[in-house]
């Protein structure tokens, strides 16, 4: 195999086993996962994502007392439509913490919801739920925790 087919093979070893998560194993090995409230939903995204080392890890809180500056990833301090608090991280690199502008839908829906005490992982990904909120981290020392009172990038 040439170091071009390297990438590409691994893309497909890592989608075919997500695809075999989600249509066998529970809502905790899906593609993502919602809190008990709901209020908090991760999910890795794919759609977005050019090699395997470039999928991120996406978390949205919809209700929080903490706020963040107006950037929504485009230089455009403006949004005529709803907006979501989102913390994203991508493998080896600082988590990030912005708005997402976005119609009435935009993420993957349904995601199962996991209870307190449970832990989520995929692609290197792990996040653990408790009742102080959703910490998760990529497995090379950057991560997160976030909950409806803060969130805190490392």
């Amino acid at each position: 195999m040439t170091p071009r087919t390297r990438p590409f093979a691994r893309m497909l070893t890592a989608l075919n086993a997500l695809i075999m998560a989600c249509l066998f194993a529970s809502p905790a090995l899906a593609a993502g996962f919602s809190s008990p409230s709901g209020n908090i939903r991760c999910y890795v995204d794919l759609y977005n994502a050019q090699s395997l080392d470039e999928v991120p890890m996406v978390c949205l809180v919809f209700a929080a007392d903490w706020d963040l500056p107006p950037d929504y990833g485009d230089d455009d301090p403006t949004c005529d439509l709803d907006r979501t608090r989102t913390v994203i991280l991508t493998h080896g690199q600082s988590p990030v913490a912005r708005w997402t502008c976005h119609g009435d839908v935009f993420w993957p829906a349904p995601l199962g919801k996991i209870s307190y005490g449970s832990q989520w992982s995929l692609f290197d990904f792990t996040c653990d739920m408790a009742m102080t909120g959703v910490r998760c981290d990529d497995g090379q020392g950057h991560g997160f925790a976030v909950n409806r009172a803060g969130v805190v990038l490392n």
